[in-house]
């Protein structure tokens, strides 16, 4: 009798490291972008900024953008551990280069911003289209 291998979604979330700055993931990309990745740059946890868990900077390169596709990359999306739990598949290691985050994180600050409960791939959607309605008018 044969060993079979089942996959266990629960036991495989379980198995996922914990969030923290420096990772950089594979996740659930839209058909358009397969080789995005997404780096987690800053994990906020203060508790006035985070009333409901920590807050996840994240950055992310590899996407098509604007209905030219010239812009590759998003340097700051703020986003929750759901946003996480629902999009990232893969744990990678990667030499790719990612923008600065720290100047989309001042912005964010001072402008009180909120956080992205959606998955990443629904975000990167919403800004290719505002990127779209930029260029075109």
């Amino acid at each position: 009798m044969g060993i079979g291998l089942i996959f266990d979604s629960a036991l495989a979330q379980s198995a996922r490291p914990a969030y923290a700055a420096g990772q950089i993931w594979q996740y659930h990309a839209r058909p358009s972008d397969p080789a995005s990745l997404l780096k987690i740059q800053v994990v906020e946890s203060d508790p006035v900024l985070t009333k409901s868990g920590p807050i996840y900077h994240v950055s992310i390169v590899g996407v098509h953008l604007g209905s030219d596709h010239r812009l590759s990359e998003i340097a700051h999306v703020p986003v929750s551990k759901d946003t996480l739990d629902k999009s990232v598949t893969v744990l990678v290691k990667s030499d790719a280069t990612f923008p600065d985050v720290r100047p989309g994180i001042a912005d964010w600050k001072s402008a009180k911003g909120g956080v992205f409960t959606i998955s990443v791939a629904e975000i990167v959607d919403i800004i290719d289209k505002m990127a779209q309605g930029r260029a075109g008018g």
